[in-house]
Parts: structure tokens; C-alpha cells; sequence
């Protein structure tokens, strides 16, 4: 698991931009253009985070997540919001035990690695995924 990171987003430029940050810090993505599909790769290789655009179809973000957390087995994954969007306080607090912090798009490299050592630190194969590992979500305004 520890360094398999699982891009879903529906915009192919996004996902080509994503694959070239996370493999300069030395990450292997896992990308995915739509949530249904997501869900079925996540059953044949589990990652160690998901970084979920929120606005795509045919399912969104929130839909994709709501589908998550139904699996026992696949719960535990944590997941960063990534999204263009502003994430309104309504959503945010109804997901706000779902999700480990939501990204703003457009993002750096630099931003993405902190965002990365602070949900996923590089000892993450050794995770149990209980809630001691989870940091209070952090909204970062663009």
C-alpha cells in the first residue's frame, strides 16, 4: 500500500499533471478518469491515499466518497478533496470525518508534497488506518 497514491478526476490534463508531481516525489500514481471506475480499481489495488476531484461525472465526488466509506474494507482509505471549487461549509462538515483536508486547484509541487507528508507521512506502510493516524482537515483558501 504505502506509496500507491490513486488520482480520480475526469480531466485528462489534470490527471497528466498530477502523474508528473507525484512522481518527482517519488510517489506512484494511480490514475483513474471517472469515480466508477475508481471503486473497481480500488478493489484490485488498494492505495494508500485517494486525492478526489470533486466536480466530475457521471458520478461527483461527493457521490464517489458516499460509495467509499459504505465498504468495510475500503473505509479506512484516507481521501484529499481536490477541487477548483469552493468547498462550502455545508458539504465540508457533512464530509468532514471522511476526508483528511481538501487541495485547491491549481496546485504547486510543493504544495502537494506537504499536503502529502502531513496526511501520508513516508512510514505509511506501517499505518493501522485508525483515527490516531487522521489529521484535522485543513482548508487552504486560493
Amino acid at each position: 500500500m504505502g506509496n500507491k497514491i490513486m488520482v480520480v478526476d475526469d480531466d485528462l490534463p489534470t490527471l497528466e499533471v498530477m502523474e508528473l508531481l507525484l512522481k518527482k516525489i517519488d510517489r506512484e500514481p494511480l490514475l483513474v478518469h471517472n469515480g466508477w471506475d475508481a471503486l473497481r480499481a480500488i478493489k484490485k489495488e488498494k492505495p494508500a491515499l485517494i486525492i478526489l476531484d470533486v466536480m466530475m461525472s457521471p458520478i461527483d465526488g461527493w457521490q464517489f466518497l458516499e460509495e467509499l466509506k459504505r465498504s468495510e474494507e475500503l473505509r479506512d482509505i484516507p481521501v484529499l478533496l481536490f477541487t477548483a471549487k469552493h468547498v462550502w461549509p455545508e458539504e465540508y462538515s457533512r464530509y468532514a470525518n471522511d476526508i483528511v483536508g481538501v487541495l485547491e486547484k491549481p496546485i504547486s509541487l510543493a504544495e502537494l508534497k506537504t499536503a502529502l507528508e502531513r496526511v501520508l507521512p513516508r512510514d505509511a506502510s506501517s499505518r493501522t488506518g485508525n483515527d490516531s493516524t487522521r489529521h484535522t482537515p485543513q482548508i487552504r483558501s486560493g
